[in-house]
């Protein structure tokens, strides 16, 4: 299997590649899941977030690719304010229009893979570029093939869904995020629906990205990838970003007492 993906036409990352967040608040009825959280991510840098179930961790990345509006506080995705625009006595939503085309910079794989079932791998990767960035439908098809080459699924385009295993379906949704050419790639627990042994077929995809560059946010219970890979590791509870810091140092020695019991139970 090849341990890289394609990023961009060049090979490149283009654009900003950077997260900024500040006073980001939100609430489902009067549950707060969000508070107050106030983050900084480097474009090339790779974060990952952890915490119990229920902390806001996948609240969170639904913010950062405009899936969940936040209440209150700013939100900038590739340097710019995302979901909203800023006039001199307010905040102001976007257009639908201009949203996604925002998002459209920005890749998001979940947990359970989304794959259009009625459609093939192929079809699957080609299908953003063709209906929502309305490219050439030609030049998708060869995108696509080459993206499936770099994810080890080369032969496997005109398989449907159902014909792949857990592992292979994950791939393609990593190759359909990155055939829109984003420049922050975002994962909700790519790995918690896999059996164990797929498990590392992902993971080394993930790899290869960050070894090109990518800006990437993880939401992850892999705590050896996030050792391994990850520059900064934030620790998320009860909607509050209750540390940060370098990856391996806070898995070493964390400083706040939530952070140690948690660790204390999944390391």
């Amino acid at each position: 299997m090849t341990n890289s993906v394609t990023l961009a036409n060049d090979g490149t990352v283009a654009c900003d590649g950077t997260v900024l967040a500040r006073g980001i608040q939100k609430s489902f009825g009067a549950k707060r899941v969000l508070k107050n959280i106030n983050l900084d991510i480097a474009s090339g840098e790779i974060c990952c977030i952890i915490g119990p179930s229920g902390s806001g961790k996948s609240t969170l990345l639904r913010c950062m690719n405009g899936l969940e509006t936040v209440d209150s506080g700013v939100l900038k995705m590739n340097g710019e304010d995302f979901g909203y625009y800023e006039t001199e006595h307010a905040y102001h939503a976007l257009s639908r229009k201009k949203l996604a085309e925002q998002r459209t910079r920005i890749g998001m794989v979940f947990q359970q893979f989304n794959l259009f079932p009625n459609m093939t791998a192929h079809q699957n990767i080609t299908a953003g570029p063709v209906l929502v960035k309305r490219g050439d439908k030609e030049a998708a098809g060869r995108r696509a093939h080459e993206l499936l080459a770099d994810v080890g699924l080369s032969g496997f385009g005109d398989y449907y869904p159902a014909q792949l295993s857990g592992g292979q379906q994950q791939r393609v949704a990593i190759a359909r995020a990155l055939a829109m050419d984003p420049q922050i790639m975002l994962f909700d627990e790519p790995t918690s629906a896999l059996d164990p042994e797929k498990v590392g077929e992902v993971l080394a995809v993930m790899q290869g990205l960050a070894k090109k560059g990518m800006t990437m946010v993880v939401v992850t219970h892999e705590m050896g990838f996030a050792r391994e890979v990850a520059d900064s590791l934030i620790f998320m509870d009860d909607g509050c970003v209750v540390e940060r810091g370098d990856a391996r140092e806070v898995l070493a020695n964390p400083q706040e007492t939530r952070t140690q019991c948690f660790l204390e139970k999944v390391l």
